[in-house]
């Protein structure tokens, strides 16, 4: 699909050209069944925000809360952004909106996201620049510009070791320096031999392993049995951060929190984190630009951040794609479109390891009505 295109189609779903809102939402289905640490996930669902000013321009942001995951769930999330929505209008400048929502919404994440997400969107779409050069103006990088193409890990799955494998071979092959699996959905030593496989099929990759607080209890010796493959580090070994902490001291393998995390608007009371690494995932955290401060805090206080997908749709992977290119740093944990059977429009491209985004003001793309989506509710 053609982003210019894209983007026009999109802008016309959100309605006439007057300011206003709309919501929709989406069931898309996995290519595979993905086994995490806290179940198997075969379809991802979410709601779609877009917001729209009086000259037709139309910005999007995503709220898709996962099963599982802290905070409220999608129903939830889905009435307090209706709630918000109705009480908004009419619709002030996009800054505004933005402000609002950190105000009513911080409380459910996942809304703020997506309403937050819409309105930088549509702000970088009336500056006539790509979002991740919007955000760099908000929160400059010691890097300096944004980078136009994000490094990324590949999310590696498979039942079997085999598949694994291929996977990881495949993975190798197309680029990706960094590989990502998740384990703890089974027994300790099916681990070890699953990562065992992708160290042999990609003897050269950095490993990052994602158990989602599965281990629990069994984290030190899990750490202990996967060391001898020098993973590049540990994801959510165990439950919650003072844990992450304690294990973190015992451990020379760098340890990574994700669902550990405070909530966006709290994690500056918890510096330093006392981790290697923090996942910051904007779809599940808030404003993009509030994503962005906290990954400059955490820098000034040691711990390196990752910016990583939810599963989400197109939508909410390319505002966390425009995050990284704008924050800089390791390889982005964006590597989760090819999981996804459809999508709600064509995500942006991944060669060579690396995610390219589109030069196009905003995010460069825009949902199509063809796609699934579903109007719930339109706003004035």
């Amino acid at each position: 699909m053609n982003h210019s295109a894209a983007s026009e189609s999109g802008a016309a779903s959100c309605g006439a050209a007057r300011a206003g809102a709309a919501l929709y939402s989406y069931v898309l289905p996995l290519r595979e069944p993905l086994v995490t640490g806290r179940g198997r996930l075969t379809h991802r669902r979410g709601l779609l925000v877009c917001l729209r000013d009086r000259e037709g321009r139309a910005g999007w942001g995503e709220a898709a809360p996962l099963e599982g995951w802290r905070g409220p769930d999608l129903e939830t999330t889905g009435e307090a952004l209706a709630s918000w929505l109705r009480a908004a209008a009419p619709f002030a400048e996009p800054e505004a909106l933005a402000a609002r929502a950190e105000v009513g919404l911080r409380q459910v994440p996942c809304a703020w996201a997506a309403v937050a997400g819409a309105a930088a969107d549509l702000t970088a779409r009336r500056r006539e620049v790509p979002l991740a050069s919007f955000l760099a103006g908000e929160v400059p990088a010691p890097g300096g510009a944004p980078r136009k193409s994000v490094p990324t890990a590949a999310l590696v799955s498979g039942d079997t070791l085999e598949s694994a494998a291929a996977a990881a071979t495949a993975a190798a092959a197309a680029g990706h320096t960094t590989l990502k699996l998740k384990v703890g959905g089974g027994p300790l030593a099916d681990d070890v031999a699953r990562v065992a496989a992708l160290r042999d099929a990609a003897p050269a990759a950095a490993l990052r392993l994602d158990a989602n607080g599965a281990w629990g209890a069994a984290a030190e010796d899990a750490v202990r049995a996967l060391a001898r493959f020098e993973p590049e580090l540990l994801e959510e070994p165990c439950r919650g951060l003072e844990r992450l902490r304690r294990l973190q001291e015992r451990s020379d393998i760098p340890i990574a929190a994700d669902e550990s995390l405070p909530p966006l608007t709290e994690i500056h009371r918890h510096l330093p984190l006392g981790v290697a690494a923090a996942v910051l995932k904007p779809s599940a955290l808030g404003d993009p630009v509030s994503v962005l401060r906290t990954a400059a805090d955490l820098a000034d206080t040691g711990t390196g951040t990752i910016i990583g997908s939810f599963i989400e749709s197109a939508v909410g992977l390319t505002t966390a794609a425009h995050v990284a290119a704008a924050a800089g740093g390791p390889a982005a944990g964006l590597g989760t479109s090819a999981l996804l059977q459809s999508d709600v429009c064509e995500p942006p491209t991944v060669q060579k390891g690396a995610v390219w985004l589109s030069a196009s003001p905003g995010l460069g793309l825009a949902p199509d009505p063809a796609c699934g989506i579903q109007l719930v509710e339109t706003f004035a």
